[in-house]
Protein backbone atom coordinates (compact mmCIF):
# COMPACT_ATOMS: atom_id res chain seq x y z
CA UNK A 1 0.00 0.00 0.00
CA UNK A 2 1.14 3.91 -0.85
CA UNK A 3 1.76 5.77 2.72
CA UNK A 4 1.20 9.12 3.29
CA UNK A 5 3.02 11.03 5.86
CA UNK A 6 0.31 14.37 6.15
CA UNK A 7 0.15 17.16 8.41
CA UNK A 8 -3.39 17.07 10.17
CA UNK A 9 -4.39 20.30 8.79
CA UNK A 10 -2.99 20.20 5.24
CA UNK A 11 -4.67 16.18 5.07
CA UNK A 12 -8.21 17.87 6.84
CA UNK A 13 -8.04 20.83 3.94
CA UNK A 14 -7.55 17.73 0.96
CA UNK A 15 -10.49 15.63 2.38
CA UNK A 16 -12.69 18.91 3.06
CA UNK A 17 -12.08 20.92 -0.14
CA UNK A 18 -11.36 18.08 -2.21
CA UNK A 19 -12.38 19.32 -5.53
CA UNK A 20 -9.31 21.57 -5.15
CA UNK A 21 -6.70 18.35 -5.39
CA UNK A 22 -9.24 15.43 -6.69
CA UNK A 23 -6.39 13.23 -7.48
CA UNK A 24 -4.61 13.03 -4.00
CA UNK A 25 -8.25 13.17 -2.52
CA UNK A 26 -8.86 9.84 -4.76
CA UNK A 27 -5.38 8.83 -4.04
CA UNK A 28 -6.56 9.17 0.05
CA UNK A 29 -9.94 7.34 -0.21
CA UNK A 30 -8.77 4.15 -2.60
CA UNK A 31 -4.79 3.52 -2.64
CA UNK A 32 -2.87 4.76 0.73
CA UNK A 33 -2.75 4.00 4.12
CA UNK A 34 -2.48 7.79 5.99
CA UNK A 35 -0.10 8.04 8.92
CA UNK A 36 -1.17 11.54 10.49
CA UNK A 37 1.41 13.89 12.62
CA UNK A 38 -0.96 13.48 16.13
CA UNK A 39 -1.07 11.06 18.56
CA UNK A 40 -3.17 8.33 19.34
CA UNK A 41 -5.19 10.02 22.26
CA UNK A 42 -5.88 12.71 19.74
CA UNK A 43 -6.77 10.16 16.93
CA UNK A 44 -9.14 8.79 19.11
CA UNK A 45 -10.65 12.21 20.17
CA UNK A 46 -11.00 13.59 16.16
CA UNK A 47 -12.50 10.50 15.40
CA UNK A 48 -15.41 10.56 17.80
CA UNK A 49 -16.22 13.96 16.95
CA UNK A 50 -17.27 15.44 13.91
CA UNK A 51 -14.06 16.84 12.25
CA UNK A 52 -12.81 16.27 8.60
CA UNK A 53 -11.17 12.50 9.93
CA UNK A 54 -14.14 11.53 11.37
CA UNK A 55 -15.92 12.21 7.85
CA UNK A 56 -12.42 10.38 6.42
CA UNK A 57 -13.13 6.96 7.95
CA UNK A 58 -16.85 7.58 7.26
CA UNK A 59 -16.28 7.94 3.71
CA UNK A 60 -14.00 5.08 3.43
CA UNK A 61 -15.90 2.50 5.55
CA UNK A 62 -14.16 2.78 8.35
CA UNK A 63 -10.16 3.34 7.12
CA UNK A 64 -8.55 4.96 10.20
CA UNK A 65 -5.36 7.03 9.38
CA UNK A 66 -2.18 6.23 11.55
CA UNK A 67 -0.97 8.34 14.54
CA UNK A 68 2.77 8.84 14.04
CA UNK A 69 3.61 12.00 16.11
CA UNK A 70 7.11 10.42 17.01
CA UNK A 71 7.93 9.99 13.03
CA UNK A 72 7.09 13.48 12.25
CA UNK A 73 9.20 14.47 15.13
CA UNK A 74 12.11 12.35 13.64
CA UNK A 75 11.71 14.26 10.41
CA UNK A 76 11.43 17.88 11.48
CA UNK A 77 14.87 17.05 13.35
CA UNK A 78 16.85 15.33 10.38
CA UNK A 79 14.80 15.64 6.95
CA UNK A 80 17.27 12.81 5.53
CA UNK A 81 14.85 10.80 7.01
CA UNK A 82 12.30 10.64 4.14
CA UNK A 83 14.66 9.02 1.88
CA UNK A 84 14.36 6.19 3.38
CA UNK A 85 10.70 5.75 2.67
CA UNK A 86 11.13 6.02 -1.36
CA UNK A 87 7.55 4.77 -2.56
CA UNK A 88 5.69 7.48 0.05
CA UNK A 89 4.73 11.09 -0.12
CA UNK A 90 5.14 13.41 2.58
CA UNK A 91 2.59 16.57 3.27
CA UNK A 92 5.05 18.65 5.76
CA UNK A 93 5.05 22.18 7.43
CA UNK A 94 7.54 23.72 4.92
CA UNK A 95 6.95 26.15 2.52
CA UNK A 96 7.32 25.56 -1.01
CA UNK A 97 10.77 26.40 -1.73
CA UNK A 98 12.17 24.19 1.32
CA UNK A 99 9.99 21.02 0.05
CA UNK A 100 10.74 21.82 -3.80
CA UNK A 101 14.21 21.81 -2.17
CA UNK A 102 13.75 18.23 -0.21
CA UNK A 103 12.69 16.67 -3.33
CA UNK A 104 15.52 17.62 -5.08
CA UNK A 105 18.01 16.63 -2.25
CA UNK A 106 16.64 13.42 -1.10
CA UNK A 107 14.01 11.94 -4.52
CA UNK A 108 11.42 11.64 -2.87
CA UNK A 109 7.60 14.00 -3.24
CA UNK A 110 7.38 16.07 -0.65
CA UNK A 111 4.49 18.97 -0.82
CA UNK A 112 3.81 22.18 0.89
CA UNK A 113 0.00 23.33 1.83
CA UNK A 114 1.02 26.85 0.00
CA UNK A 115 1.53 24.75 -3.62
CA UNK A 116 0.17 21.00 -3.67
CA UNK A 117 0.86 19.29 -7.17
CA UNK A 118 -2.39 17.36 -7.63
CA UNK A 119 -0.95 15.27 -11.13
CA UNK A 120 2.55 14.75 -10.11
CA UNK A 121 1.16 11.13 -9.84
CA UNK A 122 -0.84 11.35 -12.76
CA UNK A 123 0.15 10.75 -16.58
CA UNK A 124 1.42 8.61 -19.36
CA UNK A 125 3.99 8.57 -22.11
CA UNK A 126 3.99 6.01 -25.03
CA UNK A 127 6.27 5.74 -28.07
CA UNK A 128 5.77 3.13 -31.14
CA UNK A 129 9.44 2.53 -31.91
CA UNK A 130 9.93 1.43 -35.55
CA UNK A 131 12.89 -0.45 -36.64
CA UNK A 132 15.54 2.23 -37.95
CA UNK A 133 13.77 5.06 -36.82
CA UNK A 134 15.93 7.36 -35.58
CA UNK A 135 15.42 9.38 -32.22
CA UNK A 136 17.62 12.54 -32.16
CA UNK A 137 17.33 16.31 -32.40
CA UNK A 138 19.83 19.09 -31.94
CA UNK A 139 20.20 18.11 -27.88
CA UNK A 140 19.82 14.94 -27.57
CA UNK A 141 19.63 11.33 -29.01
CA UNK A 142 18.70 7.69 -28.09
CA UNK A 143 17.46 7.18 -25.22
CA UNK A 144 17.71 10.62 -23.80
CA UNK A 145 16.07 11.63 -27.06
CA UNK A 146 12.79 9.66 -26.69
CA UNK A 147 12.36 10.32 -22.86
CA UNK A 148 12.28 13.61 -22.98
CA UNK A 149 9.78 13.95 -20.90
CA UNK A 150 9.31 15.67 -17.07
CA UNK A 151 9.87 13.30 -14.31
CA UNK A 152 8.93 13.18 -10.61
CA UNK A 153 11.78 12.63 -7.88
CA UNK A 154 13.36 9.67 -7.48
CA UNK A 155 16.42 8.04 -5.49
CA UNK A 156 16.59 4.56 -7.07
CA UNK A 157 16.57 2.49 -10.10
CA UNK A 158 15.09 -1.21 -10.95
CA UNK A 159 15.78 -2.48 -14.00
CA UNK A 160 14.57 -6.06 -15.27
CA UNK A 161 15.65 -7.10 -18.41
CA UNK A 162 16.25 -11.13 -18.94
CA UNK A 163 18.22 -10.55 -22.24
CA UNK A 164 19.20 -7.27 -21.95
CA UNK A 165 22.96 -8.32 -22.03
CA UNK A 166 22.54 -11.00 -24.60
CA UNK A 167 23.13 -9.52 -28.55
CA UNK A 168 26.16 -7.69 -30.00
CA UNK A 169 26.83 -5.75 -32.56
CA UNK A 170 30.14 -4.98 -33.68
CA UNK A 171 32.30 -6.73 -31.08
CA UNK A 172 30.24 -5.34 -28.62
CA UNK A 173 27.86 -5.72 -26.08
CA UNK A 174 24.15 -4.04 -27.44
CA UNK A 175 22.77 -3.69 -24.07
CA UNK A 176 25.69 -1.84 -22.50
CA UNK A 177 25.65 0.95 -24.33
CA UNK A 178 21.62 1.58 -23.82
CA UNK A 179 21.89 0.80 -20.56
CA UNK A 180 24.22 3.75 -20.18
CA UNK A 181 21.95 5.84 -21.97
CA UNK A 182 18.77 4.82 -20.61
CA UNK A 183 20.05 5.74 -16.83
CA UNK A 184 21.29 9.22 -17.97
CA UNK A 185 17.72 9.53 -18.92
CA UNK A 186 15.94 9.11 -16.08
CA UNK A 187 18.92 9.43 -13.45
CA UNK A 188 17.75 13.22 -11.36
CA UNK A 189 20.51 15.92 -12.23
CA UNK A 190 21.10 16.53 -8.42
CA UNK A 191 20.90 14.57 -5.23
CA UNK A 192 22.12 15.12 -1.98
CA UNK A 193 22.42 11.69 -1.21
CA UNK A 194 23.57 8.44 -3.29
CA UNK A 195 21.26 6.80 -5.93
CA UNK A 196 20.86 3.21 -6.02
CA UNK A 197 20.17 0.99 -9.26
CA UNK A 198 20.13 -2.56 -9.24
CA UNK A 199 20.04 -4.26 -12.71
CA UNK A 200 18.75 -7.96 -13.00
CA UNK A 201 19.70 -9.76 -16.69
CA UNK A 202 20.60 -13.12 -17.81
CA UNK A 203 24.22 -13.68 -18.38
CA UNK A 204 23.81 -15.68 -20.95
CA UNK A 205 26.19 -18.45 -20.29
CA UNK A 206 29.15 -15.55 -19.97
CA UNK A 207 32.32 -16.63 -17.76
CA UNK A 208 32.66 -15.07 -14.04
CA UNK A 209 35.44 -12.90 -16.28
CA UNK A 210 33.38 -11.69 -19.14
CA UNK A 211 30.31 -10.46 -16.32
CA UNK A 212 33.13 -9.01 -14.40
CA UNK A 213 34.65 -6.84 -17.10
CA UNK A 214 30.88 -5.38 -18.34
CA UNK A 215 30.01 -4.74 -14.36
CA UNK A 216 33.48 -2.59 -14.30
CA UNK A 217 32.56 -0.68 -17.24
CA UNK A 218 29.07 -0.15 -16.65
CA UNK A 219 30.16 0.97 -12.95
CA UNK A 220 32.30 3.66 -14.32
CA UNK A 221 30.93 5.17 -17.40
CA UNK A 222 27.13 5.31 -15.18
CA UNK A 223 29.16 7.07 -12.16
CA UNK A 224 30.47 9.21 -14.54
CA UNK A 225 27.33 10.93 -15.08
CA UNK A 226 26.46 12.39 -12.08
CA UNK A 227 28.09 14.51 -9.94
CA UNK A 228 26.20 12.49 -7.14
CA UNK A 229 27.36 8.77 -5.97
CA UNK A 230 25.66 5.92 -7.82
CA UNK A 231 25.84 2.53 -5.96
CA UNK A 232 25.50 0.06 -8.88
CA UNK A 233 24.65 -3.38 -8.80
CA UNK A 234 24.13 -6.07 -11.64
CA UNK A 235 21.94 -9.33 -10.39
CA UNK A 236 23.12 -12.35 -13.21
CA UNK A 237 20.37 -13.83 -13.17
CA UNK A 238 17.07 -15.84 -14.98
CA UNK A 239 14.07 -13.19 -14.45
CA UNK A 240 10.36 -14.05 -15.71
CA UNK A 241 9.75 -10.57 -15.32
CA UNK A 242 8.33 -8.41 -17.78
CA UNK A 243 11.20 -5.88 -19.58
CA UNK A 244 10.51 -3.83 -16.80
CA UNK A 245 11.98 -0.18 -15.34
CA UNK A 246 11.21 0.82 -11.86
CA UNK A 247 11.71 4.28 -10.03
CA UNK A 248 9.95 5.71 -7.03
CA UNK A 249 7.15 6.93 -8.94
CA UNK A 250 7.50 5.14 -12.31
CA UNK A 251 6.36 2.48 -13.96
CA UNK A 252 8.36 1.84 -17.92
CA UNK A 253 7.95 -1.14 -19.91
CA UNK A 254 9.86 -1.79 -23.33
CA UNK A 255 8.04 -4.73 -24.99
CA UNK A 256 11.28 -6.35 -26.68
CA UNK A 257 13.54 -5.33 -24.04
CA UNK A 258 15.76 -1.98 -23.47
CA UNK A 259 18.55 -2.55 -26.26
CA UNK A 260 16.53 -0.13 -28.66
CA UNK A 261 19.18 1.51 -29.63
CA UNK A 262 21.85 -0.16 -32.42
CA UNK A 263 25.52 0.28 -30.94
CA UNK A 264 26.76 2.27 -34.10
CA UNK A 265 25.71 5.13 -33.41
CA UNK A 266 22.86 4.68 -30.32
CA UNK A 267 20.22 6.57 -31.70
CA UNK A 268 18.91 4.00 -34.82
CA UNK A 269 15.96 1.43 -33.58
CA UNK A 270 17.54 -2.14 -34.01
CA UNK A 271 13.96 -3.53 -34.06
CA UNK A 272 10.48 -2.66 -33.89
CA UNK A 273 9.22 -2.44 -30.33
CA UNK A 274 7.30 0.44 -28.18
CA UNK A 275 7.91 2.10 -25.05
CA UNK A 276 5.45 3.08 -22.25
CA UNK A 277 6.50 5.55 -19.10
CA UNK A 278 3.42 5.90 -16.69
CA UNK A 279 3.28 7.58 -13.29
CA UNK A 280 1.86 5.60 -10.42
CA UNK A 281 -1.76 6.76 -10.07
CA UNK A 282 -1.90 7.09 -13.68
CA UNK A 283 -5.08 4.97 -12.99
CA UNK A 284 -6.98 5.65 -9.93
CA UNK A 285 -10.53 5.09 -11.19
CA UNK A 286 -11.98 1.55 -9.44
CA UNK A 287 -13.13 1.16 -13.24
CA UNK A 288 -9.47 1.75 -14.70
CA UNK A 289 -8.04 -1.24 -13.07
CA UNK A 290 -4.82 -2.28 -10.96
CA UNK A 291 -2.68 0.96 -10.61
CA UNK A 292 0.80 1.08 -11.79
CA UNK A 293 1.82 0.95 -7.90
CA UNK A 294 0.34 -2.60 -7.13
CA UNK A 295 2.23 -3.46 -10.98
CA UNK A 296 5.43 -2.28 -9.36
CA UNK A 297 5.07 -3.64 -5.87
CA UNK A 298 4.39 -7.09 -7.36
CA UNK A 299 7.65 -6.90 -9.35
CA UNK A 300 9.74 -5.51 -6.42
CA UNK A 301 8.47 -8.27 -3.94
CA UNK A 302 9.35 -10.91 -6.53
CA UNK A 303 12.62 -9.50 -7.44
CA UNK A 304 13.42 -9.02 -3.75
CA UNK A 305 13.05 -12.38 -3.04
CA UNK A 306 14.89 -13.84 -6.35
CA UNK A 307 17.98 -11.73 -4.91
CA UNK A 308 17.62 -13.17 -1.60
CA UNK A 309 17.65 -16.33 -3.34
CA UNK A 310 20.97 -15.76 -5.43
CA UNK A 311 22.49 -14.17 -2.53
CA UNK A 312 22.06 -17.17 0.01
CA UNK A 313 23.22 -19.39 -2.92
CA UNK A 314 26.57 -17.12 -3.71
CA UNK A 315 27.16 -17.12 0.62
CA UNK A 316 26.61 -21.05 0.49
CA UNK A 317 27.71 -22.00 -2.81
CA UNK A 318 29.81 -19.96 -4.48
CA UNK A 319 28.67 -17.39 -7.37
CA UNK A 320 27.91 -19.37 -10.60
CA UNK A 321 25.89 -19.05 -14.05
CA UNK A 322 23.59 -17.12 -13.39
CA UNK A 323 23.57 -16.41 -9.53
CA UNK A 324 26.05 -14.10 -9.33
CA UNK A 325 25.69 -10.28 -7.69
CA UNK A 326 28.21 -7.57 -8.86
CA UNK A 327 28.90 -4.57 -8.08
CA UNK A 328 28.96 -2.17 -5.22
CA UNK A 329 27.16 -4.77 -3.28
CA UNK A 330 27.54 -5.81 0.64
CA UNK A 331 29.91 -8.33 1.64
CA UNK A 332 27.08 -10.44 3.05
CA UNK A 333 24.68 -9.64 0.04
CA UNK A 334 22.61 -7.94 1.78
CA UNK A 335 20.06 -5.74 -0.13
CA UNK A 336 21.04 -2.20 -0.57
CA UNK A 337 18.65 -0.71 -3.33
CA UNK A 338 15.74 1.32 -1.41
CA UNK A 339 12.91 0.11 -4.01
CA UNK A 340 13.60 -3.53 -2.74
CA UNK A 341 14.32 -2.76 0.90
CA UNK A 342 10.66 -0.93 0.49
CA UNK A 343 8.29 -4.17 -0.17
Amino acid sequence: MFTIFAEKEIFENIVIFNEDSPNWFKIFCNHADICLNITDQELDAEIDAETPISIFVNLTGGKRPIALKPFFDSIYDDNSIIKEKPRSAFFLNYDTITTESLQKNYGVIVQSAQNIEDNILKGTYYRDLPKDKIFEDHKNKGWKNLVSIPLPPSNALVITDDFLFADEERGETVGKSNLIQLVDAFLPPTLKIDFHLTVFANDNNKSQEWCEKLTSELQSAISSLRPYSIIFEVVFTKTIHKRRLMLNYINSVCDKGFAVFKVKDNKTVRSKNDFRCDRIFNRIEPHEGDTDFISIESDLIDLKSNYRSIAAYINNRGATQNFRILGNYNNDMSLINRLLNDV
